[in-house]
């Protein structure tokens, strides 16, 4: 297609219909693309490139900066959960007139408050950077015009005879998870993992401001803006404000790895005696989590993440859950490949550290651990249910053996496969001197890899 006509919409009209896409691109992503492509790879003059896009030729050579470092892609698998943002489409086309006029994403922010789009700052910044925009440092308050910028109250100790009668609040739900957090004893938690604290804010406090966030379904800690001047979350905390995103990442970063044992030891404890651990003797589901990092140039690992079939830049989570109640019992996120296989031991002698005992069942999922970690489970004494490698051998097996050896179970649950065919074995585990019994599986409409 001619340069021409892909440039703007003052170009020939495209041969076939539909490739009015191609000549006129206006997802910003696309703009993009076509940009770097008619610098990079046409030849076209840096400010012909940056016209395609409406671009500053500025902005053009900071996307072809970051192109070239590997920091801009085009064709990733779409990031998991909502492919559309409302709340920053309704406000797309103002933020962009206000950024024209020289507003950083605070000020936009601060300017978009009590219109009929608000924004917060970070989701101004998505949008700043989706369109192209470069970074810009809020100016100094002087500088702005319009009178002095009204900061949120500063987060310090509640005095409660300083409460008015009756306030508003839109998060007044946080006050019902009170009483259980008393009965569970949460200040006596904080206590035994050391938790630091200042005469401003006690550590109860930080640890309150946190958990805040998460019940009312925040989902990062740089929203807190949205919530800390909101009295009712502050009273939650024992606070007249909560702290800023600052303060509690900072807090967060502090807290070292053996406060966190501390406490998971202490909330441990009381969970078992609030009876929110229905299976005392340990029967436990135990599995990874990647949780995905979205920014730039971080020192993280790359770990598998299911939901997008890649491995990325991720902070590896292993937890354990009571298969009863499925109530999490253990967490742990400081964790580095190296010593991913470990952590089953990790946690059994974090349970005999609650119950006097190791767990008497683990079920996991086969990449949890290696062979050498069962065998040293086998020898504590702690009993496991794990899957089999599906190896070309062992699917080699299971298609020789005879039709007489295999026998139907009924399994309870929905969907399909509840009455699928199995064949029981023993297998000696490698590192293992021991047999441990085996499971594998077909369907009832016709053989299947093996699930167990």
């Amino acid at each position: 297609m001619p340069q021409a006509a892909r440039s703007t919409p003052a170009g020939p009209e495209p041969a076939r219909a539909g490739g009015e896409f191609f000549a006129w691109p206006s997802n910003p992503n696309h703009r993009r693309y076509e940009a770097l492509r008619a610098y990079l790879f046409e030849g076209s003059s840096a400010a012909d490139a940056a016209r395609r896009a409406g671009w500053s030729v500025q902005t053009l050579r900071s996307a072809v900066r970051d192109f070239r470092a590997g920091k801009t892609g085009f064709f990733a698998t779409p990031r998991p959960g909502p492919t559309t943002a409302p709340a920053k489409d309704a406000a797309r086309r103002t933020i962009i007139q206000l950024r024209q006029q020289g507003l950083s994403a605070i000020e936009i922010s601060e300017a978009l408050a009590g219109t009929p789009t608000p924004l917060n700052r970070t989701g101004v910044a998505e949008v700043l950077r989706e369109e192209g925009f470069a970074r810009m440092w809020p100016r100094p308050p002087a500088a702005r015009g319009g009178g002095r910028r009204t900061d949120p109250p500063r987060a310090r100790r509640l005095d409660f005879a300083e409460l008015p009668q009756r306030c508003e609040t839109k998060v007044a739900g946080l006050l019902l998870a009170v009483p259980e957090l008393v009965s569970m004893g949460l200040p006596a938690m904080v206590a035994a993992a050391g938790y630091p604290g200042t005469a401003m804010i006690p550590a109860t406090s930080y640890i309150l401001s946190l958990l805040a966030l998460k019940l009312v379904g925040m989902r990062r800690v740089s929203h807190v803006d949205d919530l800390a001047a909101d009295t009712g979350a502050g009273l939650f905390a024992c606070l007249v404000a909560l702290p800023k995103a600052t303060a509690l990442s900072t807090y967060s970063y502090r807290l070292s790895h053996a406060r966190q044992v501390a406490f998971l030891r202490a909330l441990g404890k009381a969970m078992l005696a609030a009876d929110l651990v229905a299976d005392r003797g340990g029967d436990l589901d135990l599995d990874f989590h990647a949780i995905m990092h979205w920014g730039e140039d971080v020192a993280l690992e790359r770990h598998y993440v299911p939901s997008r079939s890649q491995r990325t830049r991720s902070v590896l989570s292993f937890f354990a859950q009571d298969h009863s109640t499925h109530n999490l019992v253990y967490a742990n996120a400081d964790l580095t490949t190296d010593r991913q296989a470990q952590q089953v031991l990790v946690f059994s002698d974090h349970w005999k550290a609650l119950t006097g005992r190791f767990p008497q069942l683990l079920v996991m999922d086969q990449k949890v651990t290696t062979h050498k970690v069962l065998a040293e489970l086998d020898a504590r004494g702690i009993g496991f249910i794990t899957l089999r490698m599906r190896s070309p051998s062992l699917l080699r097996h299971i298609q020789a053996l005879p039709a007489s050896a295999w026998r139907t179970v009924r399994l309870d649950r929905n969907g399909a496969y509840r009455s699928p065919k199995v064949v029981d074995e023993q297998v000696t585990v490698t590192d293992s001197h021991r047999p441990s019994d085996s499971s594998s599986s077909e369907a009832s409409a016709g053989r299947r890899q093996p699930s167990s």
